[in-house]
């Protein structure tokens, strides 16, 4: 077994991309430090603040959740209050409520759940089996964004925290570079400008390899939904998710370099694509670039379809 570099114990992990053996105790302080900082840079919050967490039972969401818990102790004055969508997928979405329920009640955490069906009029499985021929991810990010929004606004929530982690960060803003959407390149969370109607995202896993939040979670024993999406493999942001992957193999720290460098960029391009001018939908109330916000444009196509 070799020693963690810092204290000698027996490691549980080779941080490549740092040169680091690290044991369970310094693994779990490396991480939570890291996630601590990247909380830390959305912005102060103070006390009668309220979080809001999406969650949906996965390894990412279900380590923040426990965190963020952590983090903003009751006597702060910050409340947490955990989110989870069902999107209507039968056979996968169950065993995520089942272990967010259970995680949410042993750490005293509320929790809403709120259902497609509810607010769009259709599941998931619904929408796809309707319009066979779109990639299932089109319907799932615009509903499940707009989701959450309401919910958070709902609960008075301040801001809201999801589990993004570093291999989806770096993954979207490579796949915006290869798709030439500049403009949504500037648009990615966290948010530090706020506009109305919507509530600022943090993410607090973005500096965190996917890897290293499955460890954590085998480390505190945590009992998550290990299953994937059974329309992940639909979905085109998975490809470039996988060649993070195995860029990262080749050449480790690659996604920390792509992380880095859109820092870098971040200022100059938020100065030139400025905040959307949003008006409030026709339909639904939730801000929109149009008349109608992209859900509700979503659900009248589907209406229409035989």
């Amino acid at each position: 077994m070799i020693p963690c570099s810092r204290c000698g114990k027996p490691s549980v992990i080779f941080v490549r991309y740092s040169s680091q053996h690290l044991c369970d105790t310094h693994f779990k302080e490396f991480f939570v430090k890291r996630m601590a900082k990247e909380v830390k840079s959305g912005g102060k919050m103070k006390a009668g603040d309220k979080l809001a967490v999406a969650v949906s039972g996965g390894k990412d969401s279900m380590v923040m959740l426990r965190l963020l818990r952590d983090m903003f102790h009751p006597r702060s004055g910050i409340l947490i209050h955990a989110i989870i969508v069902d999107e209507g997928i039968v056979g996968y979405r169950e065993k995520g409520l089942e272990a967010t329920k259970k995680e949410c009640q042993s750490l005293g955490i509320p929790l809403e759940i709120i259902s497609f069906k509810d607010l769009f009029g259709y599941t998931l499985d619904e929408a796809v089996a309707r319009d066979p021929d779109t990639v299932p991810c089109t319907y799932c990010g615009v509903f499940r964004r707009q989701a959450l929004n309401k919910a958070s606004k709902a609960i008075e929530a301040t801001r809201i925290a999801f589990g993004h982690n570093l291999n989806d960060t770096a993954g979207s803003i490579l796949m915006n570079i290869c798709r030439g959407d500049v403009e949504r390149l500037a648009r990615l969370g966290p948010h530090d400008r706020p506009q109305p109607g919507l509530i600022p995202r943090i993410l607090p896993l973005r500096m965190i390899p996917e890897e290293e939040c499955a460890l954590y979670a085998i480390i505190e024993e945590m009992d998550i939904l290990g299953d994937e999406c059974p329309y992940a493999y639909r979905a085109h942001r998975g490809e470039f998710v996988k060649l993070m992957a195995d860029l990262e193999d080749v050449t480790p720290g690659t996604r920390h370099s792509i992380l880095s460098s859109y820092e870098k960029l971040k200022v100059p391009l938020k100065n030139t694509f400025k905040p959307a001018n949003l008006i409030d939908c026709e339909k639904c109330g939730e801000p929109s670039m149009g008349k109608l916000c992209k859900a509700c444009d979503l659900v009248g196509q589907l209406d229409g379809m035989n």
